[in-house]
């Protein structure tokens, strides 16, 4: 089977009917939209327009407090196209468990296992930040995911080769996030735009490797992120930066389409 992924950061500041607009035009076949900084109003509008034969929610698992703040008002959701989701869960253990969503699956006879995540920033949170990696680590590293897909906040300097990726020092030289995102990583997934750019011979000395957020209109970022299993093999993966700020972002979209190597079910 062949299954498209949208990976996107869509901003709490973002004009919701902007970004369903973007969102619908790039819907194909059986697709998986996966979103951060989602508040209960833009999810329940993009819902509404977009009509995703199945959705889940982060902060219907987690209501925010009455006196937790902004902060704990933007999840992240998941809207499927094709197929159903059959379960959906938040990383309990992590520190903003809001700001994770893994959903299972099921398009016909393949399912497949999604996990939907948005790192903390390390200029507010530092020991926080690499304290969440190291739980999103350990659930990723337990699951047996297809995907996961996230705006991670990293890395700081972006590479083809993992062993030259480097990370922010939060406390920690870096180490957590390299759990996921760096050589040590703990888990066996690959980020899907370096494996699209390597099999189709695109060698590339850029850094970043695409730009999908910029700090203070100067320091360019790779930060968000498609990683996939070996079942699945990219055919193309995109970083439409330009278009995703005209919706209203402050985040490129990631889209990846991926075609599934060997039967599952």
């Amino acid at each position: 089977m062949n299954i498209r992924l949208i990976q996107w950061n869509i901003s709490f500041k973002s004009n919701a009917d902007e970004i369903s607009d973007y969102l619908a035009k790039n819907i194909q076949g059986e697709t998986v939209i996966n979103l951060q900084e989602v508040l209960a109003s833009s999810h329940k509008k993009i819902s509404a327009i977009l009509q995703p034969d199945s959705a889940a929610f982060s902060l219907d698992h987690r209501k925010p407090g009455n006196n937790e703040g902004k902060n704990r008002k933007m999840g992240v959701a998941t809207y499927v196209f094709g197929g159903t989701i059959t379960n959906s869960d938040l990383i309990s253990r992590s520190v903003f468990p809001e700001r994770t969503l893994f959903t299972s699956l099921k398009f016909k006879n393949t399912c497949v296992n999604n996990l939907n995540f948005h790192s903390l920033t390390g200029v507010d949170y530092k020991k926080a930040k690499t304290s969440n990696f190291a739980s999103i680590a350990d659930f990723i590293q337990e699951m047996n995911l297809d995907f996961f897909t996230c705006d991670a906040n990293e890395p700081k300097t972006d590479s083809l080769h993992d062993d030259d990726i480097a990370f922010f020092n939060n406390k920690d030289n870096g180490v957590n996030a390299g759990l996921i995102f760096g050589a040590n990583k703990v888990h066996n997934l690959k980020d899907a735009f370096k494996v699209y750019l390597e099999t189709n011979n695109q060698k590339t000395n850029t850094e970043p490797l695409a730009i999908s957020h910029i700090i203070s209109k100067k320091f360019n970022r790779r930060y968000d992120h498609i990683y996939c299993n070996n079942n699945w093999q990219p055919s193309i993966v995109t970083y439409p930066y330009k278009d995703s700020i005209m919706a209203t972002s402050d985040h490129s979209a990631v889209i990846g389409d991926f075609s599934l190597k060997t039967g599952r079910s």
